[in-house]
C-alpha cells in the first residue's frame, strides 16, 4: 500500500471514529447531544436516535475502504461520493435555505472536512498506483 492510501486509511478511521462522537450521543443521550449543539427537540426523539444508528450503519460502510482502499476502492470512492459530498450538502442547504437549526452544520462541516481530505488521499493513491503500474508495464514488454 503507497503511502497515500495509508493516509487514506488512517484519515478514513479517523472519521469513523469522529461519526461516533455523534452517534453514541444521539442513540443513547439526544436531548444533551441536541441541548449541546443548541438545536430543537423533535418530537419524537426516536428520529434522533434513528438519525444516530442510520449514521452507524452509513459508517460501517467505511470501514473496508478503510482496511485496504486498494481492494476495496469502489468502496473507498462511495464513502466520499455519495457519501460524505452528499451529507454535507445536505445539511450546509438544509441550514442556508430552509431555516433548519445551525447545529446541522457541525455536521456537514465534519462531513466536508473528512470528504475532502479522503479525496486528496485517494486520488493521489490511485495516481501514484497508476504511475507503479505504468512503470513496470515496459519492463514486461521485454521479457
Amino acid at each position: 500500500m503507497n503511502i497515500y492510501a495509508k493516509w487514506f486509511s488512517r484519515v478514513t478511521w479517523l472519521g469513523i471514529i469522529v461519526n461516533m462522537l455523534f452517534v453514541i450521543p444521539s442513540c443513547f443521550f439526544p436531548e444533551l447531544m441536541l441541548w449541546f449543539l443548541k438545536m430543537h427537540q423533535p418530537d419524537p426523539i426516536i428520529w434522533v436516535r434513528t438519525a444516530g444508528m442510520l449514521l452507524f450503519i452509513i459508517s460501517a460502510f467505511y470501514i473496508p475502504g478503510a482496511i485496504d482502499p486498494n481492494r476495496y476502492r469502489a468502496t473507498a470512492w462511495i464513502s466520499i461520493f455519495p457519501s460524505r459530498a452528499f451529507g454535507s450538502t445536505f445539511f450546509i442547504c438544509a441550514v442556508l435555505f430552509f431555516g433548519q437549526d445551525k447545529g446541522f452544520l457541525s455536521i456537514a462541516f465534519v462531513d466536508l472536512f473528512f470528504g475532502v481530505v479522503e479525496a486528496i488521499f485517494l486520488t493521489l493513491a490511485t495516481r501514484s498506483e497508476n504511475a507503479e503500474a505504468i512503470a513496470k508495464e515496459p519492463a514486461k514488454q521485454f521479457s
